[in-house]
């Protein structure tokens, strides 16, 4: 107890005591009934309680991994919560309490109805518009801009089964999550290797942001098959080797051309040509603006070509609400020549053409028959696990260095480890 006292003195003295009133609290443990595991995260077991509310209760977990003995100091799990809650991400932290009988640190966090994204896509894939898979990664991605720019932090696990959804999308699980101007720990890693970007499997970097962005990509091929990236494959050393030399997940047939061009500059081999979380939420945006226009009968542009096209034009001004005032001054010494309502119509007419050519290949797509394919791994081998970047290192320098490209790497070459 007087360790909570001591951080969250700290805490009110660098964020100021009227937000940390608003967002924390610290919840004894008789407050706490009918704990239950609902499901299992990579550091932490995942409980609900009933007793004040709807809760989800984290547990940190002990581990004799240096990854882990960062992990399950849980003032450092709590430090990086409050960080990225105090700017903006929408995940609600109520509270930190502890087990009287095991001393184990506990946060209280909003409980999320239809659990992890990778469950919300098996139960609702089907009927799922592209659409609504646009909304939930445009989500995805802004929470993920307010942890880069905003908190100025590096997520470092980012994976399908840390994005929680109900009537909105929460991205969770922030125990590895660190600034961008802390070093991480040399060696070894801990993800989901499918998830994990290749120069970061390699050992060859540590986490950045960029790697955050690789795993948005993977997520974004996850989204159009309702299937896990490299699901059936033995996650060893060849596969690890495949990823870094340019394999990266399907994506399913029918798929818009320019959605496979966004994902596949997520996963850019090389991180400084991945786009940043920014852009990549303004382009999702576009599309989905462009949809709208697409798809809507009353869209403002439509009206007035439809205006123009009547030659009805009084007080057309008044129907283009976003032009600022020299704007629509210019558009005015149009209309005043003879070639005046041509040129506003051609100009109409090409900006509907360039949004219908990206609307038309995500309205395209929701013609095609959606089929759900039977997951080959089970839940356990896409919980986050420590990874050896020294094996992957070694087998990619041997395999650089071999005309055999097959070399000893077996099957059966694992890349995970118990140390």
């Amino acid at each position: 107890m007087a360790n909570v006292h001591i951080v969250m003195k700290i805490t009110r003295k660098k964020h100021g005591s009227l937000y940390i009133r608003n967002v924390i609290e610290w919840i004894p443990s008789d407050r706490l009934s009918y704990v239950k595991e609902i499901g299992k995260g990579g550091f932490g077991t995942v409980s609900a309680t009933w007793l004040d509310g709807i809760r989800k209760v984290e547990k940190i977990e002990d581990g004799h991994n240096d990854i882990y003995k960062r992990a399950r100091e849980p003032f450092s799990i709590f430090k990086n919560l409050m960080t990225c809650k105090l700017n903006y991400t929408k995940l609600a932290i109520y509270g930190i309490t502890q087990n009287p009988e095991t001393e184990e640190y506990l946060m209280v966090f909003q409980y999320v109805n239809n659990g992890n994204l990778y469950k919300y896509l098996r139960k609702n894939f089907c009927t799922l518009t592209w659409k609504a898979k646009l909304e939930i990664l445009k989500n995805i991605s802004y929470e993920l801009y307010l942890i880069h720019k905003f908190a100025g932090y590096i997520h470092a696990d980012f994976h399908s089964g840390n994005i929680l959804q109900d009537q909105q999308t929460y991205i969770a699980d922030l125990g590895l999550s660190r600034k961008t101007d802390e070093k991480g720990l040399k060696g070894d890693i801990y993800g989901v290797m499918p998830y994990v970007a290749p120069e970061v499997l390699s050992g060859e970097q540590q986490f950045t942001q960029a790697a955050d962005i690789y795993g948005f990509g993977a997520i974004m091929s996850e989204m159009t098959t309702g299937q896990r990236p490299f699901d059936g494959h033995e996650f060893n050393l060849k596969l690890a080797v495949k990823i870094y030399k340019g394999l990266r997940p399907e994506f399913a047939p029918e798929t818009p051309k320019c959605y496979i061009e966004l994902a596949e500059k997520c996963m850019n081999s090389d991180p400084q040509k991945r786009p940043s979380a920014s852009d990549i939420w303004r382009t999702i945006e576009d599309w989905l603006i462009e949809i709208d226009f697409a798809t809507s009968s009353d869209n403002e542009f439509k009206n007035l070509l439809n205006a123009i096209d009547d030659y009805r034009i009084k007080n057309w001004h008044e129907k283009i609400t976003h032009l600022g005032d020299n704007e629509i001054k210019n558009w005015r010494v149009k209309l005043a020549s003879s070639n005046g309502f041509n040129e506003i119509k051609n100009w109409l007419k090409k900006m509907a053409y360039d949004c219908n050519e990206i609307a038309k290949q995500f309205i395209d797509a929701d013609k095609v028959i959606k089929s759900l394919p039977i997951p080959k791994h089970p839940d356990e081998i896409y919980t986050s696990k420590i990874i050896s970047t020294r094996l992957i290192s070694k087998a990619i320098i041997a395999q650089t260095n071999s005309a055999q490209m097959n070399l000893d790497i077996t099957e059966n070459s694992s890349i995970y480890t118990t140390d």
